[in-house]
């Protein structure tokens, strides 16, 4: 992951930062993984950065492992559909922005309404997702490669290069 960021094409912001199924991967010394679930996402206006906001308490063990190496991998699926992409590049601990609340209250919100079209109701997702602004952490991640992830024969291909 020792590569340049990348920048996002506008498609990948707009999808990033719709209703999605956040999840953040790194891994300790010892190359244990850790994992835990992102509540919201902004992709930076240049588009080469994405700010991710994280339960403090769930995702202690990813916070823990991105402090020494910096190492992230990030997967955004929007459930309806199964469209995935996953991203792989560097992360680092950052102070709330101020609106932090707000972004993951309208973020969630939307999730709720895309996914009760599915059958889940909104107390399994205030369950998951809901945090008080004073609970949250913050990432700012650089992604340095983006890879296809929706289930099909285009699984796992980095986007940008060919087969």
């Amino acid at each position: 992951m020792g590569e340049h960021a990348a920048t996002l094409s506008a498609a990948q912001a707009e999808f990033i930062q719709g209703p999605r199924s956040i999840f953040v991967a790194s891994r300790d010394a010892a190359r244990r993984p850790s994992l835990a679930r992102a509540i919201g996402a902004r992709v930076t206006d240049d588009r080469r950065g994405i700010l991710l906001l994280l339960h403090r308490d769930q995702a202690a063990p990813v916070l823990r492992d991105v402090e020494p190496r910096g190492e992230l991998a990030v997967v955004f699926t929007s459930p309806p559909t199964h469209q995935t992409l996953q991203l792989k590049g560097r992360a680092t601990r950052v102070a709330l922005p101020a609106d932090a609340g707000a972004r993951v209250r309208a973020q969630v919100d939307a999730f709720t309404e895309m996914i009760a079209a599915l059958g889940f109701g909104a107390p399994l997702i205030d369950a998951m997702f809901r945090a008080a602004p004073d609970a949250l952490a913050a990432l700012a991640f650089a992604p340095a490669a983006v890879f296809e992830q929706t289930p099909g024969p285009q699984a796992g291909q980095r986007i940008g290069e060919r087969p």
